[in-house]
């Protein structure tokens, strides 16, 4: 057997000596339905390439057509149509009878596949596959025969499968390839024996199509990669499809559209180019048009495609600042490099987050210790773990002192005390639960009452509106309750003198 140069072809070759190699073992049911399979296989091939002949007829035909020249080019085609035809007819009528020949069949399959006795008679004794050989030698002989220049003939000829150079006639080659053959390895031969044909067929369709110049002409080449993701951060698997691209420098029948919008072609290739604005996921649609030189026809191609666009960050942290307040809302800003932002997913633990914009949250610890906040793209997941403290102790304030001297005006206008949080930049609010006031006159009596609240009652309020010279004021055992927590913290006193 030679070995051909279509890939194609060598495949099904392949495919035949596995076969040969496989009927000199004792075939099990599972391989004889591997033949089968085979060749339902092989007429599938068959079929792809049919239909890629035709294809390739009527582009000859319709070039011939619009170019008068080209006719003798035309009238070769129609001639290997011909010759083909004829033979495709000789292996479907031998095909029909040794189907008939089998007997039994379901569904166009023959029951008793693993007969031997039935290939043996039919191809050898009925001399069946001495017509094989017969019409596959004519048939090629005859293809070959329409290239008239001796130099084609000797290029051509290695492209079109032969039958095996071993045997001189079409008994010995037919004994040495069905005799014992079972009927389900007879099928897939018999579909081999047109697919060779047909790969000859379009060998010289091809020849012909070269022949008539009206292709255009491959005179460049480029890789191209093709990324299956345009944008990927550590960790990921990058994938790309690799391939050579051909195409004419000097073609003037194609135009390319962005959009909408016209790209130069220059030296037969395209490039797009576009100051990128904004961030995130960028959607574009390429149009290309391809006009047929000959017959004006435009045939259009689109495709979509996307780009990332990330924003340039650099981040500065304060290491032994990453503390979060107990109960109150700590904004943050949660964002990821190289992951769009709708696709970020953000939760934690011993902490209530509520998302307050695109990239913003308020984080709301539990209890002091640790809060630990999650971000996600949903395939990796990085934690950051922060320090849960309380909110600094409040400074108690009355009129907006702490201490020192207050006229007796002053004092007796006083509502209450308030708890103050100096230097705290979040919005948090702590409220005194009780304290004690007392009183020292100038006499040096005494009195001292209980408060419960920041606000004067009766009690208090009556002893601050006796305030006169000389008197002195304690407040002491002050308590205040800040967000978040469940029990109370003592503040500093506070002493003044009423001058």
């Amino acid at each position: 057997m030679s070995i051909p140069k279509d890939p194609r072809q060598l495949m099904i070759n392949l495919m035949y000596l596995v076969l040969t190699a496989l009927l000199a073992l004792n075939v099990s049911a599972e391989v004889l339905q591997a033949f089968l399979k085979m060749d339902e296989s092989l007429a599938y091939s068959a079929n792809l390439a049919g239909n890629t002949n035709q294809r390739m007829v009527a582009a000859i035909y319709q070039h011939a057509d619009a170019y008068p020249q080209l006719t003798p080019f035309k009238n070769k085609v129609e001639q290997v149509q011909e010759i083909t035809r004829q033979y495709y007819q000789t292996l479907d009528g031998i095909e029909k009878e040794f189907l008939t020949a089998t007997g039994e069949q379901k569904d166009g399959v023959p029951v008793d596949i693993r007969n031997k006795d039935i290939p043996t008679n039919f191809f050898i004794n009925e001399n069946k596959g001495t017509a094989i050989w017969d019409a596959f030698l004519g048939t090629r002989e005859k293809l070959l025969a329409l290239l008239e220049n001796e130099e084609d003939r000797s290029m051509m000829e290695p492209r079109m499968p032969a039958l095996s150079h071993d045997f001189n006639n079409g008994e010995d080659w037919a004994l040495e390839t069905f005799r014992q053959l079972p009927v389900a390895a007879a099928l897939p031969l018999l579909t081999k024996y047109k697919t060779d044909i047909q790969t000859a067929e379009t060998a010289l369709l091809n020849f012909y199509f070269e022949k008539m110049n009206v292709q255009d002409k491959v005179d460049a080449y480029e890789p191209v990669v093709v990324a299956s993701k345009n944008y990927l951060t550590q960790g990921e698997v990058y994938e790309g499809s690799i391939f050579l691209a051909s195409y004419n420098s000097a073609a003037e029948n194609i135009r390319v559209k962005v959009d909408g919008k016209n790209i130069p072609v220059e030296n037969g290739s395209a490039r797009f180019t576009r100051q990128v604005s904004g961030s995130g996921q960028q959607e574009h649609m390429v149009e290309i048009e391809l006009e047929n030189p000959l017959t004006g026809e435009i045939q259009t191609f689109k495709k979509p495609f996307s780009y990332q666009v990330g924003q340039k960050s650099v981040t500065v942290a304060a290491t032994k600042m990453n503390v979060l307040y107990l109960g109150i809302p700590n904004p943050i800003e949660v964002s990821a490099a190289g992951i769009p932002s709708h696709k970020i997913q953000v939760s934690g633990s011993n902490v209530n987050l509520e998302k307050t914009g695109s990239n913003a949250y308020l984080a709301t610890p539990v209890q002091v210790g640790e809060a630990v906040i999650k971000v996600s793209d949903g395939q990796d997941e990085n934690r950051f773990t922060y320090r849960v403290k309380r909110i600094p102790d409040p400074v108690a304030e009355l009129g907006g002192k702490t201490q020192g001297n207050m006229s007796p005006g002053e004092m007796k206008v006083q509502p209450g005390i308030i708890p103050r949080l100096k230097d705290f930049h979040f919005e948090a609010k702590c409220n005194i639960t009780t304290f004690d006031v007392a009183r020292i006159s100038k006499a040096g009596d005494a009195s001292v009452v209980s408060n419960n609240g920041g606000r004067f009652g009766e009690s208090a309020d009556r002893m601050v509106k006796a305030a006169t010279y000389g008197d002195t004021y304690y407040f002491n055992n002050i308590r205040a309750k800040c967000p978040g927590e469940s029990v109370t913290r003592e503040l500093s006193p506070m002493i003044f003198q009423i001058r």
